[in-house]
């Protein structure tokens, strides 16, 4: 299993899926965002991956961050699952996603179980779609 971290942020893969979490509770500044996000490209090797997004310990996030991420964060993805564990957060997010057109896939949960079942629910349609194209070229 391949991890890495720094003072904020982990990020690990297995069974095909990439896992983050904030270490500590975590004000998400620029810096933090640029961080997090360099770090998730190098784990995955600049290859795009499902993501299981642990928010639990993300506590604010600047306007900076915000546009940063949202310019940047979606690179190298195939679909991102996000976990809160609040309303107000499960709410916060949902705006700022429906606010943005997504690139991938995004949803939000409150367990990581439920995350990474509809991860792997997206890599076997993802999966199903490509053999299915492999056919038709044969």
């Amino acid at each position: 299993m391949a991890m890495i971290e720094n003072t904020d942020y982990k990020l690990w893969i297995d069974s095909g899926i990439l896992f983050s979490v904030f270490i500590k509770p975590t004000d998400m500044t620029l810096e933090v965002a640029k961080c997090a996000i360099e770090l998730r490209h190098s784990i995955s090797n600049n290859q795009h991956q499902y993501w299981c997004m642990d928010l639990r310990n993300l506590k604010d996030t600047s306007d900076e961050a915000k546009k940063y991420i949202d310019e940047y964060g979606e690179e190298f993805l195939h679909a991102c699952a996000m976990i809160v564990n609040s309303h107000l957060m499960k709410f916060l997010v949902n705006v700022f996603n429906r606010m943005k057109k997504r690139k991938i896939p995004v949803k939000i949960f409150s367990s990581e179980t439920a995350a990474v079942k509809w991860l792997n629910e997206m890599k076997e349609q993802k999966d199903k779609g490509y053999k299915t194209s492999i056919r038709c070229l044969n």
